[in-house]
């Protein structure tokens, strides 16, 4: 029963591409694309009460597992509660040209997302691996006339690919070790060949999650529709590198590289990234270095050895990001632009304010909101390593509130004209697209029980863990740092607002990923393009060239053999029919008529036999 959970969507996405692609009305569309992910949800809902589990055995040592523990639930869970909202959107915002496709993409999309978190050994995990992969590129270059978005979608693909090779080593390495790629047997590995399935492993996590120095690939994807970002780029996709994580973080954290490695680049990349959105003029953009920092924020909480606290921002982040990226959509296509100027510029979504204000303090973490709890409990997890630590990731967290802050200033901009906002006609917009946004905004303020101390044990106790206690010292911190984030934010807002001159150098530095993307081309992609240029020449100069000269001298035999064989054969019934000739002839110059000379002829004939008998006689039968 446990695979109707990730097949239900496939197979009826796939079933109602042909009705989605008829002219079928937006309302049509989208009832019907989020009814099949609400089925989703109630399967998952279903078989976490039920105990579901599957196999299917691929080969004698190979089977495909799935289950559902108390953990994997709730990732389950959280992929269908984002996901109904957002086709429900994309089928009433999104252009009507292949709305079809678009929305059939987005339902297979969950479906292959969900056997990635069921998965309980690496053969599933890769099949859906692999799959997720070719959807996000076909996602992403939705509009594929636009050559840029089709290279942009290129170059998201083949980064995420690059790091998508670890896995393989991993699956290689698990397979070799134990004749089995279980996740319950990785723990019998030898300590060298685990540290070598964690390397790959992290380098698949990495890369899939936007870290650094993957992290600009992000950036590359928001040429995808809004929805498209709000699925892939803030609740599943990205998400695969933190739960492949997760769900291996018991083998993982026996290496002793592996927890300092992963708090390293977690903290680096939500540093790194807080500056990219703080200074990105690009609204998707800045939504897109977010989500790099908060995943950031989650490596940390994993290398720190509590993979329960990341396993919750997951959720939280997928709650705060969903309706921001629709916001943005909406507000970018009412602008025709993604730049935060022009946004302020246009007259604002009517009805969203409230929705957006409330978004946008999860994401700068403001209590009492359960994104707040999550990030908290993150600072929490970091100052049990070091008290260093939680200062660096409460000072993410600031910078969070700085780049959230700009985004809700640029949306609804204190200075802009009351008549400008209240043009209807040019605002309005639709219900239909408002309606997910209110969801799933519900679901945020929902979320504030996480403070609730019955709910916080309720939920530890059905996760089986105990959450850390954090010191009064760090949540003072925090809150301080939140709170001038937002001020900060706010002020620099106003300032770009009232500037029209271009960004300083600095900032323009920062808002193009510190120019990672350049130092990648010149770094790799140059040489190994020079690389694979020099290995072709050689390959025409050296192989291709000995496989010409084989064939040139295989064809001179054939031109050589064929001209002796057909002269042979040739000359063969051409010599016997001038011998046939020849002796013809000499036999019809004895057959002159004349009876005298056939006597003679007999005569000598006779006479000849005659001598012959006397000659066998003399010799003794000599003949």
């Amino acid at each position: 029963m446990l695979w109707l959970i990730p097949l239900v969507p496939v197979v009826a996405a796939m079933l109602l591409f042909r009705v989605w692609s008829g002219g079928c009305s937006r309302v049509t569309i989208a009832l019907s694309a989020a009814a099949v992910v609400v089925t989703e949800l109630v399967l998952v809902v279903w078989g976490g009460a039920a105990g579901w589990t599957a196999e299917l055995s691929w080969s004698g040592q190979l089977t495909l597992t799935l289950s559902l523990t108390p953990t994997t639930f709730l990732a389950a869970l959280v992929v269908p509660v984002v996901a109904a909202p957002i086709v429900f959107y994309a089928a009433a915002h999104e252009d009507t040209e292949r709305l079809g496709r678009l929305i059939a993409l987005l339902v297979v999309f969950t479906g292959v997302m969900e056997l990635i978190i069921l998965a309980r050994e690496m053969l599933s995990l890769l099949i859906a691996w692999e799959i997720a992969g070719a959807l996000s590129w076909s996602l992403i270059g939705h509009q594929f006339q636009d050559k840029t978005r089709g290279r942009h979608a290129t170059q998201a693909f083949l980064t995420t690919r690059a790091g998508d090779l670890g896995l393989y080593l991993a699956a290689f390495i698990a397979f070799q070790q134990n004749g089995s790629l279980a996740y319950e047997e990785l723990d019998q590995m030898s300590p060298a060949a685990t540290g070598l399935f964690a390397a790959g492993v992290c380098l698949a996590a990495l890369s899939k999650s936007a870290q650094l120095p993957f992290s600009p690939w992000l950036f590359a994807a928001m040429s995808g529709p809004a929805s498209v970002s709000a699925l892939l780029h803030a609740a599943t996709m990205v998400a695969a590198g933190v739960l492949l994580l997760f769900q291996l973080q018991p083998v993982l954290a026996t290496v002793h590289w592996f927890g300092p490695l992963l708090i390293t680049a977690g903290l680096a990349t939500a540093l790194a990234a807080g500056v990219v959105a703080a200074a990105s003029p690009h609204a998707k953009r800045l939504l897109a270095a977010s989500t790099s920092a908060h995943y950031g924020l989650m490596f940390v909480a994993i290398g720190a050895g509590h993979s329960e606290i990341a396993l919750l921002h997951f959720s939280m982040h997928a709650l705060m990001k969903t309706p921001l990226f629709m916001l943005a959509g909406i507000s970018g296509d009412l602008a025709g632009s993604y730049e935060l100027r022009d946004i302020a510029d246009t007259p604002a979504p009517q009805g969203l304010r409230l929705s957006s204000w409330l978004a946008v303090l999860a994401l700068a973490g403001l209590m009492p909101l359960g994104a707040a709890w999550s990030k908290e409990e993150v600072v929490v997890s970091a100052g049990l390593v070091a008290p260093w630590l939680a200062v660096l990731v409460a000072f993410a967290g600031g910078l969070s509130a700085l780049y959230a802050a700009r985004f809700q200033t640029s949306l609804f901009p204190p200075t802009r004209a009351p008549e400008r906002a209240r043009d209807s006609a040019v605002t309005a917009v639709s219900m239909l697209q408002r309606a997910p946004i209110y969801g799933v905004v519900a679901l945020v303020l929902l979320s504030s029980l996480l403070w609730v101390p019955a709910i916080e044990r309720g939920l530890g106790q059905m996760l089986a863990v105990s959450f850390p206690s954090g010191k009064l010292w760090e949540l003072f911190l925090s809150l301080a740092l939140v709170l001038a984030g937002l001020y900060g934010g706010y002020r620099v807002a106003l300032r770009d607002l009232g500037q029209r001159n271009k960004m300083s150098a600095i900032r323009n530095f920062f808002s193009h990923w510190m120019r990672l993307p350049q130092a990648a081309q010149r770094l790799v992609v140059t040489p190994v393009d020079a690389v694979a240029t020099r290995l072709a020449m050689l390959d025409d100069l050296a192989v291709d060239a000995g496989v010409r000269g084989c064939a040139r001298l295989a064809l001179w035999f054939a031109t050589l053999g064929s001209r002796f064989w057909e002269r042979l054969f040739d000359s063969m019934p051409e010599g016997l029919a001038r011998l046939t000739g020849w002796a013809g002839e000499r036999t019809g110059q004895l057959q002159s008529g004349m009876l005298h000379h056939y006597y003679s002829l007999m005569a000598v004939g006779a006479g000849t036999l005659a001598l012959l008998l006397v000659l066998a006689a003399i010799t003794g039968g000599l003949f």
